[in-house]
């Protein structure tokens, strides 16, 4: 069927939400030809009209053709403007559904309606859009019920612009430092907006509007919003925002903190323990340690040394089907931070009752192994006991005992550690940076290996071994520790050079957590599991649990089933637990570099070279920074070099490090 020639008539069609008028010239490839008021010729679907007039004008010269587009478009708008679209929508709102424009325009203008009466009411209801919506040539009457919604909406958009304007006007005079008489109700909206974005970013509830407004004043950047914030007094200057995205709480919910002091009243059970209060174990420990998990002591034998290695006995205080159990799952470990730490378990327990206090009788787990001269497991055995702590020691003063009354035991520890060595262990040596935060000063420590903190580690594992090794042997469900081999093997073990161990930790494969024994490469042991800090490790309170359970009944307490469940919760826990300890400790250490390290010259171990940038390791620090090379430079990765650190922006998390000349 042959479309009809339009030619003379005028169009009204939306271009861009704007509704234009234009002049039909003819037809092109089943589109109009059509003359706009500006001048321009366009070729226009037919899909895009939405009024046609009935009268076709006739013009032969283009600005005769312009002058009845402009007579027509002025006639228009002036309709439109006369148009009252609520009375109208009174009238038929109970009436109709739908209704054709030229009936529309009749009922409004009355008999004898013309074009432009026609194209003035599409034009007003496609502007207004509460009372009429345009769809397909038609006018549908939106109900009562759409109206009042439509008009809701309106309502809150329109609040939603005057709150940006208001707190667009409000951000600018605070970041100038300037008052500024804010709507209470405005303030407090975009604060717990702007702490949500700097949080949450994109996922953030109201992330668009933020930006929207963040951008309007200059303060896109998260440290210009987390100033906002701290000028508000929302956050303070040191503000831990990981503590915040977790939603890691310090303090425990009131009803565990009873329920622990309920369950530190109610002690442990003395029946069917071995009483070991006549030893004299030592806790040995930093001096800010206040859980103690782990004492030791050591007798001499005709066959070499019986070594008691005793572990606070958590289980007797913390049964499994109590909250204290589940938020310890749920928190996965306790979160040593440099200004704070998070215990795992509420401090009556962890830091009281169930911490290895010298001078006081504790349940323990203790571990009694026969070792031979060489360093041979002669024999062991577990027993749930009653211990007695003699002494506390602290590393400084352990040092000084290793060539006097700890010297067997420090003796022992060496032939352990040769023992995992041969049987393919890998240790790294990197110095430890400890970072402290007291009455807001940050203090740095260096860590070495020291012969106490070695002689502690090798006992340690030593129980993890025998723990493993004997629910592996007694088919008793657990969770394993391990470690596969590394990509590649660089270092014996041996080495002190710092350049190769940092170069064989990148090659370490990473540890697992098994429902298996399986190797670990790491430490060179045919099984691992860990017990020896279930005040501070989740982990460690299950297989604590398990042990001792089977010690009592000789059953498992959990199924293969339960401990798949505890491992993925803590999958999650811990690497939070990592993932908000790892960002802190930078953080602070940032800090302590931007008000001690600026300028100064620092000695650096070149790691890699890329591109005319060195990576590079602080030495004094432990840190790793880009230095830009000039092209002249010649490097090779292991090489030192002095650099200056510019400036550093523990927020922003940013270091600019540069050649020091």
């Amino acid at each position: 069927m042959k479309e009809k020639d339009l030619s003379g008539h005028l169009i009204e069609f939306a271009e861009q939400g704007r509704i234009q008028t234009a002049y039909c010239l003819g037809q092109k490839d089943r589109r109009l030809r059509v003359l706009l008021l500006s001048g321009r010729e366009e070729l226009l679907p037919r899909t895009r009209i939405l009024h046609i007039s009935r009268r076709a004008f006739r013009a032969s010269h283009r600005q005769e053709q312009l002058e009845i587009l402009k007579q027509a478009h002025e006639r228009r708008e002036r309709l439109k403007e006369e148009i009252d679209l609520e009375a109208l929508w009174e009238i038929i709102v109970d009436e109709t559904e739908e209704i054709s424009p030229e009936e529309l325009a009749e009922i409004y203008f009355g008999q004898g309606i013309e074009d432009d009466h026609v194209a003035a009411l599409i034009r007003a209801v496609l502007e207004d859009r509460l009372y009429f919506r345009f769809r397909e040539g038609q006018i549908l009457v939106h109900s009562r019920e759409e109206v009042a919604r439509l008009k809701a909406a309106r309502r809150r958009e329109a609040e939603r612009l005057a709150r940006r304007e208001e707190g667009a006007a409000w951000l600018a005079s605070l970041l100038a430092r300037k008052e500024y008489p804010v709507k209470d109700s405005v303030r407090q909206y975009w604060l717990a907006a702007l702490k949500d974005y700097l949080l949450f970013g994109e996922e953030a509830r109201n992330a668009r509007e933020t930006k929207e407004l963040l951008k309007r004043v200059g303060a896109d950047r998260p440290s210009k919003v987390f100033e906002i914030l701290v000028l508000e007094g929302i956050f303070s200057p040191d503000e831990n925002l990981e503590l915040l995205r977790f939603d890691i709480q310090e303090d425990f919910p009131e009803e565990i903190e009873e329920e622990a002091h309920r369950l530190a009243k109610s002690g442990f059970k003395k029946e069917g323990r071995k009483d070991l209060t006549h030893l004299e174990p030592v806790t040995i420990d930093g001096p800010e340690t206040r859980d103690f998990d782990d004492a030791i002591h050591f007798e001499k034998t005709r066959e070499g040394l019986l070594v008691g290695i005793h572990i606070a006995d958590v289980a007797a205080f913390v049964p499994p089907e109590s909250m204290a159990f589940k938020e310890a799952l749920s928190r996965g470990a306790t979160i040593y931070l440099p200004d704070r730490t998070i215990p795992m378990l509420p401090r009556i327990l962890s830091e009281e009752t169930a911490s290895l206090k010298a001078g006081l009788e504790r349940p323990a787990l203790s571990f009694l192994v026969e070792l031979s001269p060489e360093g041979e497991i002669l024999s062991f055995r577990i027993v749930r006991s009653l211990i007695r702590v003699a002494r506390r020691l602290i590393y400084e003063e352990a040092d000084k005992l290793l060539q006097k009354e700890l010297e067997p035991l420090y003796k022992l520890a060496q032939k352990l550690f040769e023992k995992r060595l041969s049987a393919g262990a890998l240790p790294v040596y990197l110095p430890e940076i400890i970072l402290r935060v007291e009455n807001g000063q940050i203090k740095l420590e260096r860590i070495e290996i020291t012969g106490s903190r070695f002689l502690v580690s090798e006992f340690m594992i030593l129980a993890n071994y025998l723990a493993a090794r004997f629910l592996k042997e007694n088919q008793v469900p657990a969770i394993y520790r391990s470690q596969p081999k590394p990509k590649e093997r660089l270092i014996s073990g041996l080495e002190q050079d710092l350049y190769l161990n940092f170069l064989q930790l990148r090659q370490m494969s990473r540890g697992e957590m098994l429902l298996t024994a399986e190797f670990h490469h790491g430490l060179g042991l045919p099984c691992y599991t860990t017990v020896t800090s279930p005040l501070r490790r989740a982990v460690d309170l299950i297989v604590e649990h398990q042990i001792c359970h089977f010690l009592d009944t000789g059953k498992p307490l959990f199924s293969q089933e339960d401990l798949e469940g505890f491992l993925k919760e803590l999958s999650r826990s811990l690497e939070v637990a990592n993932t908000v300890k790892n960002r802190s400790y930078r953080y602070w250490l940032l800090k302590y570099l931007q008000q001690n390290a600026c300028k100064k010259p620092l000695e650096a171990l070149v790691i890699d070279i890329h591109h005319r940038k060195a990576k590079a390791l602080v030495l004094d620090y432990m840190i790793t920074v880009d230095v830009p090379l000039p092209p002249s430079m010649r490097l090779e990765p292991g090489s030192r070099l002095k650099i200056l650190l510019k400036s550093v922006n523990p927020r922003e998390d940013t270091i600019r490090a540069f050649l020091a000349h």
